[in-house]
């Protein structure tokens, strides 16, 4: 403990003399179904020479045990030429299993893939430009700093855009390849942000050397998920949680009608089973009362910050659990005269995202079954905006 303050000739022979200590204990323990009984017996009680020296901080005692010791050592285990190599597979076996661990029981990373959070959180976002992109230094910097990247697509041969394919390059990477003629383009965003915000169609027309596409791509928000919370406490207002979307009507296969709902979704819980959420544009009410327990709710209420406030939704797309309805109006979604209410279900909780008006949360699909829940919202890691940081 108090090793700092020793002479560093004394400090030098006892980190060795451990080093070997350790070096000779995990070898005995390797090689002890092949060791004869005389070597394992030899080896233990070398072994056991060790602790009484360390503890009176004998130096010509440790010199003398560790040239002992490596002679022996040399001749019962031998080098060989992959000990390395075994050592370093060690470490990161080692290493992947405390990843996963981490991850499966106290964070998890979680990206933010729309933009139904925001201002809170910002999904992946592009959006056109009409500038070359910068050079290879200033995107780089871009994309470790803000994480921004810049795509620029020109078309080779030219033609009508005949269709527009969705993919995707692991879980992460989505793509949609346009189809021109005999050629493929391909641009690293979703299908329905190639349409909405690069506008690009199918029957659309380009000539050879025509620029398809030129956009620059946020990324979204990368966030840290606490997986430990919850098992102590439920959700509290205000929390943005992340939740599984399996057994929600209309959610469980979005990916795909073979697939099992299996994606995470990121929102705001406003409340439990019994609950009576009152939308009021632009108010949120919880069984009569404002909503209270996150500093976003009261910028929803006076529109500041960016923040949109609370919004009506048309009920001619939702598969949700409302209790009024008034369709003797035009649909206004911030129409302050009409309101629209929920009573949140058994065993449920109250989702809601805090970009309103362009968010598909409990309104539409109803409650996120108490099983669902993953963790809260914790922490934004990455890019380093003014959102890095605790998320409140």
């Amino acid at each position: 403990m108090f090793n700092f303050f020793l002479p560093g000739k004394i400090k030098k022979v006892l980190a060795e003399s451990e080093l070997i200590q350790g070096s000779l204990q995990r070898n005995r323990i390797y090689a002890q179904d092949i060791l004869n009984a005389r070597d394992l017996e030899i080896i233990q009680g070398l072994e056991s020479r060790y602790p009484p020296l360390l503890k009176a901080r004998d130096v010509e005692g440790l010199e003398k045990l560790n040239k002992e010791v490596m002679k022996i050592g040399n001749k019962l285990f031998p080098p060989s030429p992959w000990d390395g190599w075994r050592e370093n597979v060690e470490v990161f076996v080692v290493a992947a299993i405390m990843a996963l661990a981490i991850r499966t029981f106290f964070l998890q990373p979680f990206k933010i893939p729309t933009g139904s959070m925001e201002p809170t959180l910002y999904g992946i976002e592009p959006k056109l430009s009409t500038e070359m992109p910068p050079n290879y230094l200033v995107r780089a910097w871009d994309f470790v700093i803000h994480g921004k990247s810049y795509s620029r697509v020109v078309t080779r041969n030219g033609g009508v855009i005949d269709s527009l394919t969705p993919g995707s390059f692991t879980i992460w990477l989505e793509y949609t390849d346009v189809h021109i003629g005999s050629e493929t383009d391909r641009i690293w965003i979703r299908p329905s942000d190639v349409r909405m915000k690069l506008h690009l169609m199918e029957g659309m027309e380009f000539k050879p050397g025509d620029v398809l596409a030129n956009y620059v791509t946020q990324t979204g928000d990368q966030v840290l998920v606490d997986k430990v919370s919850y098992n102590f406490h439920p959700p509290r207002p205000g929390d943005v949680f992340i939740f599984k979307t399996s057994g929600i009507p209309s959610l469980a296969n979005e990916r795909g009608p073979d697939q099992e709902g299996s994606e995470d979704f990121i929102k705001r819980y406003i409340g439990f089973a019994g609950d009576l959420i009152e939308v009021k544009p632009p108010m949120l009410f919880v069984n009569g009362k404002l909503a209270t327990g996150a500093p976003s709710f009261e910028k929803e209420f006076k529109q500041t910050d960016n923040y949109p406030g609370y919004s009506l939704i048309d009920y001619s797309r939702s598969e949700g659990t409302g209790i009024t309805k008034d369709s003797s109006r035009p649909f206004d979604p911030f129409d302050k005269d009409n309101s629209q209410a929920y009573y949140v279900p058994v065993d449920c909780y109250w989702a809601m995202g805090d970009n309103s008006p362009n968010s598909k949360d409990s309104r539409y699909w109803g409650g996120v079954p108490r099983q669902n829940l993953v963790g809260r919202g914790y922490f934004v890691f990455w890019p380093f905006t003014e959102r890095w940081g605790f998320i409140r």
